[in-house]
């Protein structure tokens, strides 16, 4: 028994005994106990609690599991080893896509093409599971419990994957990305969880402005989107001398990049202002509200072209993932001469109608 009063063992063990009677009683019990223990007990103890929580997370029911990840998610937030979380985290992750996937296709066989399905996020509902008839226990039970958990192993892979060695040895990221890609029209958004597993980690990435014709060899990782982006960039470029222009500040910088964010406060944090229109080397635009991975890679590495900005477009300096730092590195500049080469073939911008067809398409 620690000095705190809070036994790592004996908390684990109420789990394992629940487990092995299996009594769903016991397990939301245990549970109880567990995350009504003090923040800051569970944080000192979250490095023994995490992964043998983890390691458990198969054997539990599908809804009990899921509630499970979340608390794992948030021992991870604290001193967790997301390495030794992230396997069974992301597994649940997978099969809660493909089970909800699933449920949607049951759903509008039984009830039609335009039905409205149950409302993700709530409470799985005994009504709508009397609805679903004599088969729900064979046919149903594991698509609508995947259909009610995925936002809970959303919270929880998110955790996990702030870690950048998390991210490095992932080996289904592909495969979860088509997943969420194919889910998000039924389900709705899930772009955190999306952007997560979408994140750079230590990749190249050359800048051409086609105003001064310069070029600027760089390094991004863990950058979620192309607003922090910006800011970053401009920060660089501007802020180093590099490019003219008005630099964000110090402040919008550093939240883009490694400083805290108040999630209290969100609303009282810094705006800046777009320095830059990105853009394909095809001319087609790159919008603020994508992600790196859009930019597109030529002969190797991403290639990204600037020019000034169309609009005047203030945003929050802000990090969407904010546990993850993101970082910038400039490694070389390409006077003109030398940066010719990598401006041939760019085209001119796309003009904003375009552009705007083609966003409101899909593009």
């Amino acid at each position: 028994m620690a000095p705190d009063g809070f036994s790592v063992d004996t908390a684990v063990e109420a789990v394992e005994a629940a487990i092995a009677a299996k009594k769903l009683s016991l397990l939301e019990a245990a549970y109880h106990d567990l995350a009504s223990a003090p923040t800051d007990v569970l944080a000192a103890h979250s490095a023994a609690i995490g992964p043998r929580l983890t390691a458990l997370l198969p054997e539990m029911p599908q809804w009990h599991s899921a509630v499970y990840a979340v608390f794992v998610g948030a021992l991870v937030e604290w001193q967790a080893d997301a390495v030794a979380c992230a396997p069974p985290i992301l597994d649940g992750l997978q099969e809660s896509l493909e089970d909800a996937i699933e449920f949607a296709r049951l759903w509008r066989n039984r009830f039609g093409e335009d039905a409205e399905l149950p409302e993700p996020t709530e409470m799985p509902s005994e009504e709508v599971q009397d609805r679903l008839g004599p088969d729900f226990g064979d046919v149903w039970h594991a698509p609508y419990f995947g259909w009610h958990t995925v936002h809970k192993w959303e919270m929880a892979a998110v955790a996990v994957l702030a870690d950048r060695r998390v991210r490095r040895g992932l080996t289904n990221r592909a495969e979860l990305l088509e997943l969420i890609d194919r889910l998000e029209p039924d389900y709705g958004d899930l772009r955190c969880v999306q952007w997560a597993l979408l994140l750079l980690d230590e990749e190249p990435l050359l800048v051409l402005d086609r105003a001064s014709g310069r070029a600027f060899r760089m390094r991004m990782s863990g950058i979620a989107g192309n607003y922090q982006l910006q800011t970053l960039l401009a920060g660089a470029l501007i802020g180093g001398g590099h490019l003219p222009g008005q630099a964000p500040t110090a402040e919008a910088v550093a939240l883009s990049s490694v400083a805290e964010i108040d999630m209290k406060a969100l609303d009282s944090l810094p705006h800046t202002v777009e320095c830059f229109n990105f853009a394909e080397p095809s001319g087609r635009w790159i919008w603020g509200e994508s992600t790196p991975s859009r930019i597109p890679v030529v002969d190797g590495i991403r290639r990204l072209v600037l020019d000034p900005p169309v609009f005047t477009h203030a945003y929050q300096a802000v990090r969407f993932l904010p546990r993850v730092p993101g970082r910038l590195d400039l490694e070389e500049i390409l006077e003109p001469a030398e940066a010719a080469p990598y401006f041939a073939g760019v085209q001119d911008l796309m003009p904003v109608q375009e552009a705007s067809r083609l966003a409101s398409e899909g593009y």
